[in-house]
Protein backbone atom coordinates (compact mmCIF):
# COMPACT_ATOMS: atom_id res chain seq x y z
CA UNK A 1 0.00 0.00 0.00
CA UNK A 2 1.12 3.37 -1.02
CA UNK A 3 2.18 5.24 2.28
CA UNK A 4 1.42 8.96 3.43
CA UNK A 5 3.63 11.65 2.11
CA UNK A 6 4.89 12.51 5.40
CA UNK A 7 5.97 9.96 8.49
CA UNK A 8 3.69 8.55 10.44
CA UNK A 9 4.95 7.25 13.66
CA UNK A 10 2.09 7.43 15.70
CA UNK A 11 1.19 4.73 18.45
CA UNK A 12 -2.26 3.05 18.50
CA UNK A 13 -2.96 4.61 21.89
CA UNK A 14 -2.21 7.90 20.25
CA UNK A 15 -4.76 7.11 16.75
CA UNK A 16 -7.73 6.20 19.12
CA UNK A 17 -6.91 8.91 21.60
CA UNK A 18 -7.49 11.03 18.63
CA UNK A 19 -10.33 9.61 17.10
CA UNK A 20 -12.10 9.48 20.70
CA UNK A 21 -11.08 13.24 21.42
CA UNK A 22 -13.13 13.87 17.51
CA UNK A 23 -16.00 11.82 18.19
CA UNK A 24 -16.68 13.58 21.94
CA UNK A 25 -16.36 16.97 19.96
CA UNK A 26 -19.10 15.98 17.87
CA UNK A 27 -21.09 14.61 20.50
CA UNK A 28 -21.51 17.91 22.54
CA UNK A 29 -22.86 19.67 18.87
CA UNK A 30 -25.83 16.96 18.29
CA UNK A 31 -29.42 18.41 17.97
CA UNK A 32 -32.46 16.78 16.72
CA UNK A 33 -33.27 18.86 13.66
CA UNK A 34 -36.91 17.62 12.14
CA UNK A 35 -37.76 18.64 15.98
CA UNK A 36 -37.19 22.36 14.71
CA UNK A 37 -39.59 22.45 12.37
CA UNK A 38 -42.56 22.08 14.62
CA UNK A 39 -42.09 24.63 17.12
CA UNK A 40 -42.75 28.49 17.38
CA UNK A 41 -39.82 29.20 20.08
CA UNK A 42 -37.41 31.44 18.65
CA UNK A 43 -35.02 30.55 21.67
CA UNK A 44 -35.29 27.06 20.99
CA UNK A 45 -34.99 27.22 17.02
CA UNK A 46 -32.00 30.02 17.72
CA UNK A 47 -30.38 26.68 19.98
CA UNK A 48 -30.61 24.69 17.00
CA UNK A 49 -29.25 26.85 15.16
CA UNK A 50 -26.31 26.88 17.04
CA UNK A 51 -25.69 23.98 17.66
CA UNK A 52 -25.97 23.12 13.74
CA UNK A 53 -23.41 25.66 12.90
CA UNK A 54 -21.38 24.56 15.91
CA UNK A 55 -21.67 20.57 14.38
CA UNK A 56 -20.67 21.91 11.03
CA UNK A 57 -17.67 23.98 12.61
CA UNK A 58 -16.24 20.64 13.88
CA UNK A 59 -17.18 18.39 12.00
CA UNK A 60 -14.79 18.70 8.90
CA UNK A 61 -11.91 16.89 11.79
CA UNK A 62 -13.54 14.02 12.23
CA UNK A 63 -13.80 13.65 8.53
CA UNK A 64 -10.14 14.49 8.39
CA UNK A 65 -9.14 11.59 10.91
CA UNK A 66 -11.71 8.98 9.43
CA UNK A 67 -10.21 9.90 5.62
CA UNK A 68 -6.63 9.35 7.30
CA UNK A 69 -7.02 6.76 9.41
CA UNK A 70 -9.06 4.42 7.35
CA UNK A 71 -9.63 5.31 3.74
CA UNK A 72 -5.71 6.05 3.42
CA UNK A 73 -3.87 5.14 6.11
CA UNK A 74 -6.07 1.42 6.41
CA UNK A 75 -5.88 1.29 2.89
CA UNK A 76 -9.92 0.83 2.69
CA UNK A 77 -9.60 3.00 -0.92
CA UNK A 78 -8.10 -0.17 -2.40
CA UNK A 79 -12.06 -1.21 -2.18
CA UNK A 80 -13.02 0.56 -4.91
CA UNK A 81 -10.74 -0.83 -7.58
CA UNK A 82 -8.65 2.37 -7.73
CA UNK A 83 -5.02 3.36 -6.51
CA UNK A 84 -4.38 5.87 -4.49
CA UNK A 85 -3.39 8.00 -7.00
CA UNK A 86 -6.70 7.13 -9.35
CA UNK A 87 -9.33 7.32 -5.97
CA UNK A 88 -8.16 10.77 -5.23
CA UNK A 89 -8.63 11.97 -8.82
CA UNK A 90 -12.39 10.41 -8.24
CA UNK A 91 -12.25 11.53 -4.79
CA UNK A 92 -14.74 14.82 -5.84
CA UNK A 93 -17.44 12.52 -7.40
CA UNK A 94 -17.17 10.02 -4.25
CA UNK A 95 -17.06 11.91 -1.69
CA UNK A 96 -17.03 15.52 -2.46
CA UNK A 97 -13.42 16.64 -1.79
CA UNK A 98 -11.19 17.52 -4.75
CA UNK A 99 -7.39 16.43 -4.61
CA UNK A 100 -6.01 19.82 -2.46
CA UNK A 101 -8.78 19.27 -0.20
CA UNK A 102 -7.65 15.85 0.64
CA UNK A 103 -4.06 16.44 0.87
CA UNK A 104 -4.84 19.59 3.47
CA UNK A 105 -7.59 16.92 5.17
CA UNK A 106 -4.77 14.17 5.63
CA UNK A 107 -2.38 16.90 6.60
CA UNK A 108 -4.81 18.42 9.66
CA UNK A 109 -5.24 14.72 10.45
CA UNK A 110 -1.49 13.73 11.00
CA UNK A 111 -0.90 17.06 12.34
CA UNK A 112 -3.78 16.28 15.37
CA UNK A 113 -2.92 12.73 16.23
CA UNK A 114 1.17 13.65 16.80
CA UNK A 115 0.06 16.81 18.93
CA UNK A 116 -3.34 16.08 20.33
CA UNK A 117 -2.22 16.39 23.68
CA UNK A 118 -0.60 19.92 23.45
CA UNK A 119 -3.09 21.20 21.04
CA UNK A 120 -5.85 20.34 23.74
CA UNK A 121 -3.26 21.60 26.88
CA UNK A 122 -3.65 24.78 24.63
CA UNK A 123 -6.79 24.72 24.00
CA UNK A 124 -7.48 24.21 20.82
CA UNK A 125 -10.88 23.40 19.18
CA UNK A 126 -11.62 22.75 15.78
CA UNK A 127 -14.00 25.81 14.83
CA UNK A 128 -12.52 27.79 12.47
CA UNK A 129 -9.25 26.23 12.31
CA UNK A 130 -9.78 23.69 9.39
CA UNK A 131 -7.00 25.84 7.21
CA UNK A 132 -4.74 26.59 10.31
CA UNK A 133 -3.78 23.45 11.55
CA UNK A 134 -3.69 21.89 7.53
CA UNK A 135 -0.96 24.45 7.05
CA UNK A 136 0.70 23.25 10.67
CA UNK A 137 3.01 20.97 9.20
CA UNK A 138 4.30 23.55 6.79
CA UNK A 139 4.90 26.12 9.49
CA UNK A 140 6.70 23.47 12.13
CA UNK A 141 8.83 22.51 8.38
CA UNK A 142 9.65 26.02 8.63
CA UNK A 143 10.08 27.19 12.21
CA UNK A 144 11.09 23.82 14.01
CA UNK A 145 9.17 24.96 17.15
CA UNK A 146 6.03 22.80 17.21
CA UNK A 147 4.63 24.77 20.70
CA UNK A 148 4.85 27.80 19.02
CA UNK A 149 3.39 26.33 15.58
CA UNK A 150 0.40 25.12 17.98
CA UNK A 151 0.15 28.56 19.88
CA UNK A 152 -0.55 30.20 16.57
CA UNK A 153 -2.63 27.66 15.19
CA UNK A 154 -5.13 28.06 18.31
CA UNK A 155 -4.85 32.01 18.76
CA UNK A 156 -4.04 33.40 14.80
CA UNK A 157 -6.56 34.04 12.02
CA UNK A 158 -5.29 32.69 9.09
CA UNK A 159 -4.02 35.22 7.63
CA UNK A 160 -2.18 36.26 10.80
CA UNK A 161 -1.09 32.18 11.30
CA UNK A 162 0.49 32.43 7.77
CA UNK A 163 2.05 35.74 8.30
CA UNK A 164 3.81 34.32 10.84
CA UNK A 165 5.20 30.98 9.65
CA UNK A 166 5.82 32.71 6.20
CA UNK A 167 8.30 34.82 7.94
CA UNK A 168 11.01 32.34 8.42
CA UNK A 169 11.47 31.83 4.51
CA UNK A 170 13.06 34.65 4.66
CA UNK A 171 16.68 34.99 3.91
CA UNK A 172 19.51 35.64 6.44
CA UNK A 173 22.93 37.12 4.52
CA UNK A 174 25.18 34.13 3.60
CA UNK A 175 28.64 34.10 3.00
CA UNK A 176 29.89 33.22 -0.84
CA UNK A 177 33.16 31.77 -2.35
CA UNK A 178 35.46 32.64 -5.55
CA UNK A 179 33.21 29.91 -7.47
CA UNK A 180 29.93 31.69 -7.02
CA UNK A 181 27.49 31.51 -9.49
CA UNK A 182 26.36 34.34 -11.79
CA UNK A 183 24.20 32.17 -14.24
CA UNK A 184 22.14 30.46 -11.00
CA UNK A 185 18.89 32.35 -10.30
CA UNK A 186 16.29 31.73 -7.69
CA UNK A 187 12.68 33.24 -8.22
CA UNK A 188 10.30 31.68 -5.19
CA UNK A 189 9.77 28.57 -6.24
CA UNK A 190 11.70 28.04 -9.70
CA UNK A 191 14.83 27.98 -10.27
CA UNK A 192 16.95 28.81 -13.09
CA UNK A 193 20.51 27.66 -14.76
CA UNK A 194 21.63 30.00 -17.98
CA UNK A 195 17.74 31.45 -17.84
CA UNK A 196 16.83 28.00 -18.42
CA UNK A 197 14.02 26.60 -15.92
CA UNK A 198 16.26 23.61 -14.23
CA UNK A 199 13.82 21.72 -12.17
CA UNK A 200 9.31 21.74 -12.16
CA UNK A 201 7.48 20.48 -8.73
CA UNK A 202 4.18 19.26 -10.60
CA UNK A 203 1.41 20.72 -8.84
CA UNK A 204 -0.41 17.25 -9.08
CA UNK A 205 1.41 16.16 -5.77
CA UNK A 206 0.44 16.74 -2.47
CA UNK A 207 1.03 20.41 -1.14
CA UNK A 208 3.08 18.99 2.14
CA UNK A 209 5.57 17.08 -0.62
CA UNK A 210 5.40 20.02 -2.92
CA UNK A 211 6.43 22.44 0.36
CA UNK A 212 9.41 20.35 1.36
CA UNK A 213 10.61 19.89 -2.09
CA UNK A 214 10.33 23.73 -2.82
CA UNK A 215 12.60 23.89 0.34
CA UNK A 216 14.99 21.41 -0.06
CA UNK A 217 15.52 22.61 -3.80
CA UNK A 218 15.88 26.47 -2.28
CA UNK A 219 19.19 25.12 0.05
CA UNK A 220 20.48 23.21 -3.18
CA UNK A 221 20.46 26.16 -5.83
CA UNK A 222 21.13 28.65 -3.09
CA UNK A 223 24.58 26.81 -1.92
CA UNK A 224 25.39 26.31 -5.54
CA UNK A 225 24.57 30.21 -6.39
CA UNK A 226 27.09 31.09 -3.14
CA UNK A 227 29.71 28.67 -4.81
CA UNK A 228 29.57 25.65 -1.86
CA UNK A 229 28.66 22.27 -2.39
CA UNK A 230 25.31 20.92 -1.10
CA UNK A 231 25.87 18.13 0.63
CA UNK A 232 22.64 15.65 1.24
CA UNK A 233 23.04 13.32 4.57
CA UNK A 234 19.89 11.26 5.78
CA UNK A 235 18.43 12.46 8.98
CA UNK A 236 15.77 10.69 11.23
CA UNK A 237 13.78 14.10 11.55
CA UNK A 238 13.62 17.29 11.40
CA UNK A 239 15.27 17.86 14.72
CA UNK A 240 18.16 15.92 13.84
CA UNK A 241 18.38 18.27 10.33
CA UNK A 242 18.81 21.48 12.32
CA UNK A 243 21.38 20.17 14.75
CA UNK A 244 23.83 19.62 11.87
CA UNK A 245 24.41 23.20 10.27
CA UNK A 246 25.51 23.85 14.23
CA UNK A 247 27.67 21.47 14.12
CA UNK A 248 29.40 22.56 10.40
CA UNK A 249 30.21 26.08 11.99
CA UNK A 250 31.60 24.74 15.04
CA UNK A 251 33.79 22.84 13.04
CA UNK A 252 34.42 25.63 10.64
CA UNK A 253 35.46 27.85 13.63
CA UNK A 254 37.96 24.91 14.99
CA UNK A 255 39.99 25.25 11.72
Amino acid sequence: MARTNKAFDATIDTIESAKETAVALMQNATVDALDLFYTDDLEYIENGIKKLNDYSNKSWLLSAILLYTLVYDKGLYAQSGLSWIDYQKEARERIGLDQRDISNQLSCARFFINNRAELERQGFTPEGKAKNLSRAEQALELSGDVHEVIKHVVNDTFLEFKEWYSSFKEKKALPTTENKREDIEINKDKFYINKVEAVKISDKIPESDKVRLEKYLNQIFDAMKRGFEPAIIECYDGKEARALPKLRDKYRQGK
